[in-house]
C-alpha cells in the first residue's frame, strides 16, 4: 500500500480559476462550425493540462514502506481460558484484517508450555486445535519463547492476549522484568485483557476446603466440614467415599451423601465421619451439580486415623477419685493414677513423660506437694498450649487461700477460673455516680452518695478506686489506691452538687476508657443511678456489652423504685443483664444502704468455699457438657470463683448469701489455652459436696466432661511439626522441645505416584527442616522418626494438593493484573485490538515525486492540442433541388 501526499496541497486550488478561463470562452465563441468537435477536444485537453500542472506545482508524491514487520499474537489458552477460545480467534481475525503493508502475522499459543499455531504469513487455524498442557499459565516463558522466533531483519511486535493470571510466577515482577527486557531489545509489546471470570448466569461450583482432624478417638463424635463455592443458586450433591489407607487396589466405598440448596457464594456442609473402628482411612469427597462448567475442582481427598483408647493421667489428693473415674471411663481409657501426699509426691513431671497423655486431671489436691512442682507446672503448660492436650481440674485446689503463692499463680494462669481471693489482686472498683438534677428528688442523691462512701470504706487498702460522676458533664477522679485517696475521695463525694442533663452511656464509656488504660487483672463497676437518662449520645447497653467483653463486671444500685415497671429500673436491669456476674440492687431508703453494701461486698471479699446448698443452672443448653441432662441436682459445696473473660460457663450455681441476696457463680467452665483445652469443675466428685448426685448423674457428667475435653488430635511425641505447601514446593519443619545434639530426625516422603524418598535432616540449632518439590496432584505422606539415646518417637503427617491453581474457577481476573506487569511499556486494551499502524521513526520508506513526469505529460498534451486546433472538420449537409 502506497500513501499519496502533497508538498503544497493548497496550490491545487489554482486549477479552479484556470479551468474557468478555458471553459467560459467555449460557451461564448461564435464559430458554430468548430464549436462542437474541435473546440470540445481542445477544451478537454486544456483542462487535463491544467490538472497535471496543478498536481506538479503542488508537489505530488508517494511514500512506500520498505521495512518488513512481524507480528506475533501470543494467546493464553490455559484452562482458565477454556470458555473464551472463540473470543481469542475473533481477536486474531480482526488483527489479521487490519495488518498494514509489509506485515506478516504469526500466532503462538501458551499455557504451561508453548506451541506455534501459525508461522508468519501462513494460514491460521483456530486456537482450539492446539493440544498442549493447559494445567498452568506461564506468561514470562511464553514471551521469551516468542522473542526467539523473530527474524533479526524485521520489526518485531507482540500482541499478548491473556487474563493476567499467572499460576507459575508468584508475582507480577517476573513478567514485568521480562516485558521490560524485551522492550529494551526492540520488541514492541501490547496486551489485550481477556476476562475469564465466571459470567452471570454460568453454573460453576468448586470445593474449596475440607476441615477435619487428622486423628480422632474411638467412638467419639467425628465430623468434617466442607466449604463450597457456587456462582449461582443450585442444588449441590455431596458424596463421601472411604477406603483403608494404603490399599490402593480397594475401591472407594460410598458411605454418605447429601444434597443442599446452595445460594450463590460460600456454603458449608458438615458430614459425620465414622469412628467405631480403630484404623486409618482415606476419604474422598465429591460435589456435583447440573451444568457445572468444570469438574476439575470438585474433588478432595484426606486421611484420618481413629486411635484406640485415650490415655489419662489422674493426679489426686483423694484415693477414691480413681475408683470413680475408672468405673465410669475405664473401658474407654488407659488411666495412670497418682495419689499425692507429703509421703508420696512423685508424679510424671517432664514433658516427655506428660506428652503421651491425652487428658491430665488434677483433683482435690495441693499441687505444692508434688515433687519439683515448678518443673511439673512448666511441662503441664507446654503440653497443653503447644501439644494440644487437655487439663481438667476438680474441686478444691487450695489456690483460693494462697493468693500470694507464686506456684498457685502459675497454676491459675492455666485455668478458666480465678478462685477465691486470688482474683482480687490488682482489682479496680469504678463507681459511676449519677449527679443529675433528677437525683435531687426523694432522697435519691443522699442514697447515692452514702452508697458510694460505704463502698469505698470497705474496699481493701490495696484496691484501686475510681470515681466517675455524670450529669450533662462527665468528671473523672484519677484511679488511685484506696489507702492513698480514701479520705480525700469521701470528702469529695460529700461535697457533690447535682447538675443539669443526664447521660448514663457517657458515664459508662468514660469508665471503660479508665479500665482500658489502667489494665488491672480484675475490674468491677458499680453504677449508682435512678436510671433516668434524658440524653443519649452513646448507647449505655452497648457500652455495657463492651465492658463485659473486656472482662469487667457491671452491677447497679437503683436509688428509686416506686414500682417494678419504672423505666429507670428497666434501663439499669438491661445494663446489668448484658453480661454475667453483675447484680442489681434496689435501694429506696437511706437506711437500706448499709445492709446492701456491707452485706454484698463483704461476702465477695470474705467467703471462698460455699458449704451451703446451691441450685445448679444450665447456662448453655447446647453445650456438650449438659448432654443427657434436663436438670442437674443441687450441689452443697464448691469453691467460690470468677470466670475469666474468655471462659465459657455452661453450669452455674445460684446461692443465697447470708444477707439474703443471691449470687450466681461458675460450677463448670472451660476455655482454650494455646492449642489445648482447660476445664474446671469447682465441686469435688467423691466428697459430701455431691451427696445428692446419683451414680448415674456422676457417670453422665464425668463422661461429658471427658468427651468435651478430648483433644482434637493425638500427639504423643515431644516435638511440633509445621508444614507449608503449594502446587510447586513443600516444606516440613520439626521443632523438638528438648535440644539434644545426639538426636537424629529422619523423614520418608511418599508422593502421590508412589515414589518414596528418605532423608536424614540436619539440625540448625532450633529445628530440623526439609524442602521438596510437589508437582503432582494428590496425597503426600510424610513419616517422621525422631530418636535420641534409646528412645524413638514416630508420627505421620499428610497433606493434599486437590487441584492446581489453574483450575480455581473463581480466581480473580482483573485488567489491573495486566497493568501491573506491563508497567507502561505497552498498551493494555479491553474488548479491542491495539493500533497496528507503523511508527514512522522505525520503518524505512521510499519517496517518489511526480512533478517532472506530470509537467512532461502536460507539455505533450499541449502539443497535441495545437494539432487538434489546426484541424478543420467540414460540416456535412444535404443538397436541395430547385
Amino acid at each position: 500500500m502506497k500513501n499519496i501526499s502533497f508538498d503544497n496541497p493548497y496550490l491545487l486550488l489554482l486549477a479552479i480559476p484556470a479551468i474557468i478561463l478555458i471553459v467560459v470562452p467555449f460557451f461564448i465563441a461564435r464559430n458554430k462550425d468548430n464549436k462542437l468537435i474541435t473546440w470540445t477536444l481542445s477544451v478537454f485537453t486544456h483542462a487535463i493540462i491544467i490538472g497535471l500542472v496543478a498536481l506538479a506545482i503542488a508537489g505530488m508524491s508517494t511514500v512506500s514502506i520498505l521495512t518488513e514487520t512481524t507480528v506475533y499474537v501470543v494467546a493464553d489458552i490455559s484452562h482458565s481460558s477454556a470458555q473464551n477460545l472463540d473470543k481469542i480467534d475473533e481477536y486474531i481475525a480482526e488483527i489479521k484484517d487490519n495488518l498494514p503493508e509489509k506485515t506478516k502475522l504469526g500466532v503462538v499459543c501458551f499455557a504451561k508450555g508453548n506451541a506455534i499455531l501459525a508461522s508468519p504469513g501462513r494460514k491460521i487455524k483456530s486456537v482450539s486445535t492446539i493440544d498442549i498442557d493447559k494445567s498452568s499459565t506461564d506468561i514470562a516463558k511464553a514471551l521469551n519463547f516468542t522473542a526467539n522466533l523473530f527474524d533479526g531483519t524485521t520489526l518485531k511486535r507482540i500482541i499478548l492476549i491473556t487474563d493476567g493470571n499467572d499460576t507459575v510466577n508468584n508475582s507480577s515482577s517476573t513478567i514485568a522484568s521480562t516485558v521490560q527486557r524485551l522492550t529494551e531489545d526492540g520488541i514492541k509489546i501490547d496486551a489485550i485483557f481477556l476476562d475469564n471470570s465466571v459470567k452471570e448466569g454460568d453454573t460453576e461450583i468448586q470445593l474449596l476446603e475440607a476441615e477435619y482432624s487428622s486423628s480422632t478417638y474411638l467412638n467419639h463424635t467425628n465430623e468434617a466440614k466442607f466449604l463450597i463455592q457456587s456462582s449461582t443458586s443450585a442444588p449441590i450433591m455431596l458424596e463421601l467415599f472411604s477406603r483403608p489407607l494404603g490399599d490402593t487396589e480397594a475401591e472407594f466405598e460410598k458411605i454418605n451423601q447429601t444434597v443442599i440448596s446452595a445460594e450463590a457464594g460460600l456454603s458449608t456442609i458438615t458430614m459425620a465421619l465414622p469412628s467405631d473402628t480403630a484404623s486409618t482411612y482415606e476419604y474422598k469427597v465429591q460435589i456435583s451439580t447440573e451444568g457445572d462448567l468444570s469438574s476439575y475442582n470438585n474433588t478432595r481427598t484426606f486421611t484420618q486415623t481413629v486411635v484406640g483408647k485415650e490415655k489419662i493421667l489422674l493426679i489426686s489428693g483423694n484415693r477414691f477419685d480413681y475408683q470413680l473415674i475408672s468405673s465410669i471411663y475405664g473401658e474407654r481409657a488407659e488411666i495412670d493414677s497418682y495419689v499425692v501426699s507429703a509421703q508420696n509426691n512423685r508424679v510424671p513431671i517432664v514433658l516427655e513423660e506428660l506428652v503421651k497423655y491425652d487428658e491430665i486431671v488434677l483433683s482435690d489436691l495441693d499441687v505444692r506437694e508434688i515433687r519439683n512442682v515448678n518443673a511439673f507446672l512448666d511441662s503441664l503448660d507446654m503440653v497443653v498450649s503447644q501439644y494440644g492436650k487437655s487439663l481438667i481440674t476438680f474441686g478444691n485446689l487450695r489456690t483460693q487461700t494462697n493468693a500470694d503463692d507464686p506456684i498457685f499463680k502459675k497454676l491459675e494462669e492455666l485455668l478458666p477460673l480465678n478462685y477465691g481471693n486470688t482474683s482480687r489482686d490488682g482489682r479496680l472498683y469504678t463507681i459511676v455516680l449519677d449527679v443529675s438534677h433528677s437525683m435531687f428528688m426523694a432522697s435519691k442523691f443522699d442514697i447515692a452518695k452514702e452508697s458510694a462512701i460505704q463502698l469505698i470504706s470497705i474496699l481493701d487498702e490495696t484496691d484501686y478506686v475510681c470515681l466517675v460522676t455524670f450529669s450533662g458533664d462527665i468528671k473523672v477522679q484519677t484511679p488511685r489506691k484506696v489507702a492513698d485517696c480514701k479520705k480525700e475521695l469521701i470528702d469529695y463525694i460529700n461535697g457533690l452538687k447535682t447538675g443539669h442533663g443526664t447521660d448514663i452511656g457517657l458515664g459508662l464509656e468514660e469508665a471503660l476508657k479508665v479500665i482500658q488504660n489502667l489494665k488491672l487483672s480484675e475490674n468491677q463497676i458499680m453504677l449508682i443511678s435512678d436510671g433516668f437518662s434524658f440524653e443519649s449520645k452513646v448507647d449505655a447497653v452497648e457500652i455495657a456489652t463492651q465492658l463485659f467483653e473486656s472482662g469487667t463486671t457491671v452491677s447497679a444500685i437503683n436509688t428509686y423504685i416506686p414500682y417494678e415497671g419504672t423505666a429507670g429500673r428497666q434501663t439499669l436491669s438491661e445494663i446489668v443483664n448484658t453480661g454475667e456476674g453483675g447484680n442489681f440492687y434496689p435501694i429506696s431508703t437511706p437506711s437500706q444502704v448499709s445492709e446492701v453494701v456491707f452485706g454484698t461486698v463483704a461476702d465477695d471479699i470474705g467467703e471462698v468455699i460455699i458449704e451451703r446448698e446451691g441450685a445448679v443452672n444450665i447456662a448453655r443448653f447446647n453445650d456438650e457438657i449438659v448432654n443427657g441432662f434436663a436438670k442437674l441436682p443441687n450441689v452443697s459445696g464448691y469453691v467460690l470463683s470468677l470466670a475469666k473473660y474468655d471462659a465459657k460457663v455452661p453450669l452455674t450455681i445460684t446461692y443465697q448469701r447470708q444477707n439474703g441476696y443471691t449470687e450466681t457463680v461458675p460450677l463448670y467452665a472451660y476455655r482454650t489455652h494455646g492449642n489445648g483445652k482447660v476445664a474446671s469443675f469447682t465441686s469435688n466428685l467423691t466428697s459430701g459436696w455431691t451427696t445428692r448426685w446419683s451414680e448415674e448423674d456422676k457417670s453422665t457428667l464425668v463422661t461429658n466432661i471427658f468427651n468435651a475435653s478430648t483433644p482434637d488430635k493425638r500427639v504423643d511425641y515431644p516435638f511440633t511439626v509445621n508444614k507449608e505447601y503449594d502446587e510447586y514446593n513443600g516444606y516440613i519443619e520439626i521443632v523438638p522441645s528438648i535440644l539434644d545434639p545426639n538426636a537424629t530426625t529422619t523423614i520418608k516422603i511418599t508422593y502421590p505416584n508412589g515414589r518414596r524418598i528418605t532423608r536424614t535432616l540436619v539440625f540448625d540449632s532450633k529445628k530440623y527442616y526439609y524442602n521438596f518439590a510437589t508437582e503432582k496432584v494428590g496425597t503426600y505422606t510424610i513419616d517422621i522418626t525422631y530418636k535420641y539415646d534409646t528412645v524413638k518417637y514416630t508420627t505421620q503427617e499428610t497433606f493434599e494438593i486437590p487441584y492446581l491453581t489453574e483450575y480455581n474457577a473463581f480466581a480473580s481476573f482483573d485488567k489491573f493484573n495486566v497493568y501491573a506487569f506491563m508497567r507502561g511499556y505497552g498498551d493494555v486494551l479491553v474488548d479491542e485490538i491495539p493500533s497496528l499502524e507503523h511508527d514512522k521513526n522505525e520503518v524505512t520508506t521510499y519517496k517518489l515525486s511526480y512533478a517532472i513526469p506530470l509537467l512532461i505529460s502536460a507539455v505533450s498534451l499541449f502539443v497535441i492540442d495545437v494539432f487538434i486546433r489546426k484541424l478543420r472538420v467540414k460540416k456535412k449537409g444535404v443538397s436541395k433541388k430547385k
